[in-house]
C-alpha cells in the first residue's frame, strides 16, 4: 500500500519595515546582507526555488522547485517583501502552487497564513477575524484561488480560533500532536484522552463546530518525532536518514499519511544544504521508498476522516518549566526539566510553548537561550499596554470612521485589498464602503483611520514576545508600530491614551539595567524611527544635490510619491544651490503636502535644506529671486542665513538623510576620497614598479607600503577590466594577464569586489550566449571560466547554471561549444539532455545521494 507523504514548511519573517517609511533599515546582525529578509532569501527561500540535485561528482543533474513538492505557507508580509525585492523567488513560489495544482487534482501546495503572525487565541474576536480574513484575501490575490487552509501562527489555537476557520469556509488545519485532547471514532459516544505518544498522526481527524450545526474541518497532526528530528537533531544531514525515519513513522498499522511540519527555514538557513536534502528526498528517494508525495488537500479527496477530535484548551499544570525551543521560531519539544506549578491562565495551545500560549503573554519560563538570571516578566506588561491602546482607540475609530464608512469594521477587513493589489483603486473601495459621496479630504481621513488600524494589527506580531528581552530587535519593531498607531491616532484627533500606555509599559523592565523600562525603550525607539514629511522632503532635496535626477518624473521615497516642480540648480565656485517646489503624496492615504525649499551644498558633507509649506507661487518666485541674488557674492554663512529667512525656519543638514540615502552620500563623498587614494597608489605603483620587480627577482621582499600600493592597483584594474569587457565584447585576455602578474609577484587580489563583479559578468555572459549562441559569445564564457580558475575565486555561478538549464528545458539544442561551457559550469551531462530534464519528477530514475 502506498503511503502519502506531506512535508509542510512554514516560511515566515516578521514585518521588519520602519512603519513611517515602509522600508527596512539596515540590520547589522544580518551582515554581509542588508537585513535578515535578504540574508534568509539567499540562504533558504531562493535555494529552495532553485534546488540542486547533484551526481557523485557534485555536478548538478537537476534544478528543481522544492515548493512544487512541499506543502507550504509564506507569511503575507514576507511575500510582499519577496515581490518587491526578490521577484525571481516570488515568481517560483507562485509557479510551484500552479504546478502542484496541475499534478494534484487541482489542489495547490500553498496554504494561507494569519496575516501578521499574531497569536490568534490571544486576540480579541474582532482582531482574530481580521487577521484571518486579511490572510485569506492576501492569498487569493496572490495565488489566484481560494485557500483550503490557513496556517495558524505557532499553530496556536483554541476552540474559538478553529471555529473562526470553519466559519470562514476552510477545509483543514495542521496542528502539533501535543494539541490533541481526546479522540473517538465517528458516531461513537466514548472519548479517549490522547497524548503525543498515543495519538495516531497517520490519519486525519474531524473537528466539529460547537454550535451544533454539523460544520467541521479536518485536522492533521504532524509527526512530532520527525519534526524534532528535522528541527533539532540533524535529520537533514542525509535524505536516506530522513526517508528511513519516514518509513518508521509509516510502519503503524493502518497508516494512511506521514505528515511533518517545521519552520521552512530549516531547509537551508538553519541547516546548510537542507534545501538539497529535501529536494532529493521528495523528488527521488520518496517514490523509491513507496511514498506518494502529495498535499493535504488532495489527500482529503480520498480519505475522509473517520475519527473526531477535541483539542486541548490549556496545557497541564504539571508541564515542564523550561522550553527546548531553539530560539529561531522552530517548534519545541514538549518536555523539559523542572515543574511549572501554576495553572495556565490563557486558553490555547501551540507548538513552541509547552505552557500553551503563555510564551506570548507572561514569563512562562520559555526563552531562546537567555543568559542566566534573565527573566521574561516584561511580556505581560507589554501585552497589557498594547491591549490598553487598542481597546481605548477601537470605539474612537468606530465613531470617527462611522461618519464616513457604512461599516468601519467591514471596511477594515477589506482594506487589505488596497495593500496587496495596487490595481484595486480607491474609487472601487469607496464605492463599496463609503456611506455617501466623500470629498478628497474625507477620503484621506478614512484611509488614515484604516492605516491606524493597520498599525494596531501589526504591533501584535508574535516575535515581539518570543525572545529574551524587551529591548530585542523584534520587540523594538512591536514598539515602533505602537508608536505609529499613537501618532496616527493623534493626528486624527482620536486622543490616544499615551500617558496610560507608557505607565503600563514602564512595568516591562529590561534585563539590561542600562536600557531601563519598556517606556524608556519606546521613547528612544520612536524618536529614532519617526520620519516626518518635512524630513522626507529634505532627504529628497539633499539626495538630488548628491545624485541629480530629473525634475518632471514622479518618484517614490519612504512611503511617498513625489514630484519636483520649478527646479533650478546652479553652481558658483564651491557652492551649489537648488530651489524647488516639492509635492509629496502619502502612498497609503493619498494625503498631499507641498513644500517650498532651498538646498545647499558647500562641499564635502556640508549639505543643508531649508523648507516650509508651499503657499503661493508668486511669493515662492520672489523668495527664490532674493536668494539667488546672493549666490555670487555672499559668504557661506550669509547664504545659509538667507535660505533660512526665505524658506525656513526649518533647516536640515546631512543628518536628515534617511538610511536609504546613505548610499548616495557614501558613493559621492567616499567615492571622491577613494578615487584620490587610488590615483596616488597607482602613481606610486607605476613610478616604483621597475625597481620593486627587479629587487623581487633577486630575492628582496617589498615593504608593506609598496605591496599595498601594488595590490590595490591590480585589484582595481582587474575589476575595471571585467566591467569593461561586460560592455565591449568579452575579451578577457588582459584580465587573465593581470591575474597572472599578481600571482607572479605574490600579490593578493581583493577577491570580495572582484568576485561580485565576476558573478554578475558570468550571469550576463551566459544569458547572452543562450540568446545569441555565436561562437565568440561562447568563447567569452569559456574565457571567464578560465579566469575564475586563474584567480581561485569561490564564485556563485548558480544563476549562470540556471540560464543554461532552463534553455535545455525549453528545448534548445546545445552546440558542442555550449555543452563544454555548461560542463565547465558544473552541470552534469544528464542535465543537458532535454528529455531527461523534461521527465516528470515522479518517474525519474534514482540517482546517488551523497549526504546532502
Amino acid at each position: 500500500m502506498t503511503i502519502a507523504l506531506v512535508v509542510h514548511g512554514h516560511f515566515y519573517q516578521p514585518p521588519r519595515e520602519n512603519p513611517w517609511t515602509d522600508l527596512i533599515d539596515r540590520e547589522p546582525g544580518a551582515h554581509p546582507f542588508h537585513d535578515w529578509n535578504e540574508r534568509i532569501n539567499a540562504e533558504c527561500y531562493r535555494p529552495n526555488a532553485f534546488a540542486r540535485i547533484t551526481d557523485s561528482r557534485g555536478r548538478v543533474e537537476r534544478i528543481v522547485n522544492n515548493y512544487a513538492r512541499l506543502s507550504f505557507n509564506f507569511g503575507p508580509t514576507l511575500l510582499a517583501w519577496l515581490e518587491r525585492n526578490a521577484p525571481d523567488t516570488y515568481t517560483r513560489v507562485l509557479e510551484a502552487d500552479r504546478e502542484s495544482a496541475r499534478l494534484l487534482s487541482g489542489h495547490g501546495n500553498a496554504i494561507a497564513q494569519g496575516f501578521h503572525h499574531a497569536i490568534l487565541p490571544l486576540c480579541n474576536e474582532r482582531d482574530r477575524r481580521t487577521q484571518v480574513r486579511w490572510g485569506l484575501t492576501d492569498f487569493r490575490l496572490r495565488f489566484r484561488r481560494e485557500a483550503e487552509s490557513l496556517w495558524l501562527p505557532e499553530t496556536a489555537c483554541d476552540d474559538a480560533t478553529l471555529e473562526t476557520l470553519i466559519e470562514e469556509g476552510l477545509r483543514f488545519v495542521v496542528l502539533a500532536p501535543t494539541q490533541a485532547g481526546r479522540v473517538r471514532p465517528a458516531g461513537s459516544s466514548h472519548w479517549q484522552a490522547v497524548s503525543e505518544s498515543t495519538l495516531n498522526t497517520t490519519v486525519p481527524y474531524k473537528y466539529f463546530h460547537r454550535d451544533g450545526s454539523g460544520r467541521s474541518l479536518a485536522v492533521f497532526f504532524y509527526d512530532g518525532q520527525l519534526a524534532r528530528g528535522i528541527a533539532f537533531e540533524n535529520l537533514l544531514a542525509s535524505s536516506h536518514a530522513l526517508l528511513s525515519a519516514c518509513e518508521r513513522a509509516a510502519a503503524r498499522p493502518g497508516a494512511q499519511i506521514v505528515s511533518v511540519a517545521t519552520d521552512g527555514e530549516s531547509y537551508g538557513h538553519h541547516f546548510r544544504w537542507g534545501d538539497r536534502c529535501i529536494a532529493y528526498a521528495l523528488y527521488t528517494e520518496a517514490a523509491r521508498r513507496g511514498f506518494r508525495v502529495t498535499n493535504y488537500g488532495e489527500f482529503l479527496d480520498e480519505h475522509e476522516p473517520v475519527f473526531e477530535v477535541q483539542i486541548k484548551q490549556t496545557t497541564s499544570s504539571a508541564v515542564a518549566h523550561e522550553s527546548s525551543s531553539n530560539g529561531d521560531g522552530a517548534h519545541a519539544s514538549e518536555n523539559g526539566n523542572g515543574a511549572h506549578a501554576a495553572e495556565s491562565r490563557f486558553a490555547g495551545t501551540s507548538w513552541s510553548c509547552p505552557h500553551g500560549v503563555e510564551r506570548w503573554a507572561r514569563d512562562c519560563g520559555c526563552h531562546a537561550g537567555a543568559p542566566e538570571g534573565w527573566n521574561q516578566r516584561w511580556r505581560a506588561p507589554l501585552r497589557a499596554a498594547l491591549d490598553l491602546l487598542r481597546d481605548d482607540l477601537a470605539p474612537k475609530f468606530e465613531s470617527a470612521a462611522g461618519e464616513l464608512l457604512r461599516d468601519p469594521w467591514e471596511a477594515r477587513d477589506e482594506y487589505v485589498e488596497l495593500l496587496v493589489d495596487r490595481s484595486k483603486t480607491r474609487e472601487e473601495f469607496f464605492s463599496r464602503h463609503a456611506s455617501r459621496a466623500l470629498t478628497r479630504d474625507e477620503e484621506v481621513r478614512a484611509l488614515s483611520l484604516l492605516e491606524s488600524q493597520r498599525a494596531a494589527l501589526t504591533m501584535y506580531a508574535s516575535c515581539g514576545w518570543f525572545f529574551n528581552d524587551v529591548s530585542g530587535i523584534e520587540t523594538l519593531q512591536t514598539l515602533r508600530y505602537a508608536g505609529r498607531f499613537i501618532e496616527t491616532a493623534a493626528e486624527l484627533g482620536l486622543d490616544p491614551p499615551r500617558d496610560a500606555f507608557l505607565e503600563q509599559l514602564s512595568e516591562a523592565k529590561s534585563n539590561i539595567s542600562d536600557n531601563g523600562s519598556g517606556a524608556d525603550i519606546f521613547s528612544r525607539t520612536v524618536e529614532r524611527s519617526r520620519v516626518t514629511p518635512e524630513r522626507v522632503a529634505a532627504h529628497v532635496a539633499i539626495c538630488n544635490l548628491i545624485e541629480t535626477e530629473g525634475s518632471s518624473a514622479v518618484c517614490e521615497s519612504s512611503g511617498y510619491a513625489y514630484r519636483k516642480r520649478d527646479l533650478l540648480v546652479r553652481r558658483h565656485g564651491r557652492v551649489t544651490l537648488a530651489t524647488a517646489r516639492l509635492s509629496l503624496e502619502d502612498t497609503a492615504t493619498g494625503r498631499e503636502r507641498e513644500f517650498a525649499l532651498a538646498a545647499l551644498h558647500f562641499g564635502d558633507i556640508d549639505y543643508y535644506c531649508a523648507l516650509r509649506p508651499f503657499e503661493d507661487a508668486v511669493e515662492f518666485e520672489a523668495a527664490s529671486e532674493r536668494l539667488w541674488s546672493q549666490l555670487r557674492t555672499a559668504s557661506l554663512q550669509d547664504i545659509l542665513s538667507a535660505a533660512r529667512d526665505e524658506f525656513g525656519p526649518t533647516v536640515f543638514d546631512v543628518k536628515a538623510l534617511l538610511p536609504q540615502g546613505h548610499g548616495h552620500l557614501s558613493r559621492c563623498v567616499f567615492g571622491r576620497i577613494t578615487r584620490r587614494f587610488r590615483e596616488e597608489y597607482e602613481h606610486l605603483y607605476e613610478e616604483h614598479r621597475r625597481v620593486v620587480e627587479r629587487l623581487q627577482e633577486i630575492g628582496f621582499s617589498p615593504p608593506p607600503e609598496l605591496r599595498l600600493a601594488a595590490e590595490m592597483t591590480l585589484s582595481r584594474r582587474l575589476e575595471v577590466e571585467l566591467r569593461e569587457q561586460r560592455r565591449s565584447g568579452g575579451d578577457y585576455r588582459l584580465a587573465v594577464e593581470i591575474a597572472r602578474e599578481s600571482a607572479r609577484h605574490g600579490y593578493r587580489i581583493d577577491r570580495t569586489s572582484v568576485t561580485s563583479v565576476f558573478e554578475e559578468t558570468m550571469t550576463e555572459a551566459a544569458r547572452l550566449a543562450v540568446r545569441h549562441p555565436a561562437r565568440e559569445n561562447i568563447a567569452a564564457c569559456r574565457a571567464l571560466i578560465a579566469l575564475g580558475h586563474e584567480l581561485g575565486l569561490e564564485a556563485n555561478l548558480e544563476r549562470a547554471q540556471e540560464t543554461i538549464y532552463e534553455a535545455v528545458r525549453a528545448g534548445d539544442a546545445l552546440s558542442d561549444e555550449m555543452r563544454e561551457f555548461a560542463l565547465a559550469l558544473s552541470l552534469a551531462p544528464a542535465a543537458l539532455e532535454a528529455e531527461t530534464v523534461k521527465t516528470d519528477a515522479r518517474t525519474v530514475e534514482p540517482i546517488l545521494d551523497f549526504g546532502f
